[in-house]
């Protein structure tokens, strides 16, 4: 980072309305860094600029060399890394595959959290918690959210029959149940 001093600085940056961006900008922590700079440009000093946003000079002091480094781009928090992956990309892409063919092969049921964190453990040798486990698969882009599964014993054919006529049997039935009550008897 290049050093600039205040005066230099609101010289520089003297046609830039922080307190407009400020205003206009969704981002809370670049609204504050801006703010902060804002209290710089009118003319206070570095600590009471800070103060008014509640932070200390050194703070304001970083962001306004950032900016004056990148720009308003440069206010907003760097990406940052977080925790490695357990599995490679590679790895994640054979555990969908095998994923979707082991549902594939179950009859009836769906295969479980504890089943998946099973099978990555004995094919990548990586453990896994319960939850992450779901996190995992929510970002592999597996969903939990299936169709109702078919009873290994069930007859395809009867279930198809009985959707074709159900409809004409439920309307028979309300025929038979209008003709009870006018006639006031039950039909068998």
């Amino acid at each position: 980072m290049s050093v600039i001093s205040t005066e230099d600085f609101i010289i520089k940056y003297k046609h830039v309305d922080f307190q407009k961006m400020a205003r206009s900008e969704s981002c809370p922590r670049v609204r504050e860094r801006m703010l902060g700079i804002y209290n710089l440009m009118i003319g206070k000093n570095r600590i009471e600029a800070a103060k008014a946003v509640g932070r200390n000079p050194e703070w304001l002091r970083s962001w306004v060399l950032r900016y004056d480094e990148g720009g308003y781009e440069n206010l907003f928090d760097k990406a940052k890394s977080g925790q490695p992956k357990h599995l490679t990309s590679e790895q994640e892409k054979e555990l969908v595959d095998a994923i979707i063919l082991m549902q594939d092969n179950r009859n009836g049921g769906r295969i479980t959290g504890k089943e998946i964190k099973e099978y990555i453990e004995k094919k990548y040798n990586k453990t896994f918690k319960n939850n992450s486990i779901y996190d995992l698969l929510h970002r592999l882009g597996l969903s939990w959210v299936s169709s109702r599964s078919k009873h290994p014993k069930c007859d395809e054919i009867k279930q198809k029959t009985f959707k074709q006529t159900f409809k004409a049997r439920v309307e028979k039935i309300k025929i038979q149940k209008k003709s009870e009550l006018k006639s006031g008897f039950k039909m068998s």
